[in-house]
């Protein structure tokens, strides 16, 4: 009797310590669920709350702002190009392959174009012609390759104190051709990619491209444009016949750069695509590379104060001098807006900054940009 009766107790024990441990059991099971079921949930709110941004993964060219789907496209050397525009020039060939195109005065009031390349190869680039010391000055930012034919002693003097990556062609035979089909002066051309292969090996590009401009976003993009259409509705008119608010921009349709005949400028605004085309004494200017017109996204007039120097051409016209490094008023055109601005450069390596009245960085439209430079004693003119 006593013996069932402990028998019975010890029973009881196992009973209750198997009953204990299946319940721990069942709850260690349940806790191992949960656990692992938050941390499916947690990982799961990671990805969806982890940022998904297109932007992030856009390269833009730092010269033009335009998009390119290979980095090695921007992460090489600049090469700038010295093209002639008096009419024997003309039509040139390369201009619309251009990120960055200024336009400067030379002897007898005639303009020259330096053309920067960076994005977009070209095949064919020309008429090269010879340098002007503000060549220097405009092109040492951008540290390129720097393309031309000869120039004057003290011009090419200037070249090599600066130590630009010079690529005179009178040294360089190589990198250039010469076209039977023109007679010279006006049938010396190159190629971008021939330039920065013979500057290859003596002068190596290691740097990177800094940004010459600020570029808008598609928002503002379509900000300005909304804009635009607002001011030309209003009745508002200014006196030069553009469309304004107070303090604000104005919108533009054509703008007249005044440059002597034959290089006298007009860049009429094109709604379809939001782009200047270019006309040269009232014919459009055409790329022989495309037989398209040339066209800017972006317009930009540089009013310079311009001096003279003891250099003479061949005819006995001095070259000008032009200010690039300094300061003054600029007015910028772009989305078919023209915005007031003041320029400033501090010295010659760093990049022209163009500011709005209120001391605003000017934001402009991606694509290709024309800097006209203009004597401070002339006024371009819009409507």
């Amino acid at each position: 009797m006593l013996m069932d009766l402990v028998n019975a107790k010890s029973g009881e024990k196992v009973a209750v310590l198997c009953f204990r441990w299946v319940v721990t059991a069942i709850l260690c099971s349940i806790l191992l669920f949960v656990l692992s079921g938050c941390g499916c949930e947690h990982k799961t709110a990671r990805k969806q709350t982890k940022p998904r941004s297109k932007t992030a993964l856009e390269i833009v060219c730092p010269l033009c702002g335009s998009k390119v789907s290979d980095r090695s496209a921007i992460d090489r050397r600049v090469v700038a190009v010295k093209i002639g525009n008096d009419p024997g020039s003309r039509p040139q060939t390369g201009l619309t392959s251009a990120c960055v195109v200024y336009e400067e005065v030379i002897e007898g009031g005639i303009t020259r174009f330096l053309a920067l390349y960076l994005c977009r190869d070209c095949e064919t680039i020309g008429p090269v012609r010879s340098a002007r010391p503000a060549d220097v000055d405009i092109a040492f930012p951008y540290y390129p390759v720097f393309a031309h034919c000869g120039g004057a002693r003290s011009t090419l003097e200037i070249i090599k104190v600066s130590g630009i990556a010079d690529l005179d062609e009178l040294t360089w035979t190589g990198a250039y051709w010469r076209l039977k089909s023109k007679r010279a002066p006006y049938n010396l051309y190159t190629a971008s990619e021939r330039l920065r292969q013979a500057g290859a090996s003596s002068y190596p590009f290691t740097g990177t491209n800094k940004p010459a401009f600020l570029f808008m976003s598609k928002k503002q993009q379509q900000d300005a444009t909304k804009k635009r259409e607002r001011l030309l509705s209003a009745h508002a008119q200014t006196q030069t016949g553009g469309e304004q608010e107070q303090g604000g921009p104005v919108a533009v349709n054509n703008v007249y750069v005044p440059y002597k005949k034959p290089c006298d400028v007009r860049w009429s605004f094109n709604p379809a695509d939001g782009n200047f085309l270019r006309f040269v004494s009232g014919t459009p200017q055409l790329d022989l590379n495309t037989g398209k017109q040339v066209s800017a996204s972006t317009v930009i007039i540089q009013y310079v104060t311009v001096g003279a120097t003891s250099l003479r051409d061949v005819r006995g016209a001095t070259t000008p001098d032009l200010g690039i490094v300094g300061s003054g008023r600029a007015q910028v055109f772009t989305c078919g807006l023209m915005f007031d601005a003041n320029w400033e450069k501090l010295s010659r390596a760093s990049h022209t900054v163009f500011r709005d009245n209120s001391g605003k960085v000017i934001k402009i439209k991606p694509g290709s940009v024309w800097v006209e430079i203009v004597g401070s004693q002339y006024q371009a003119t819009f409507d």
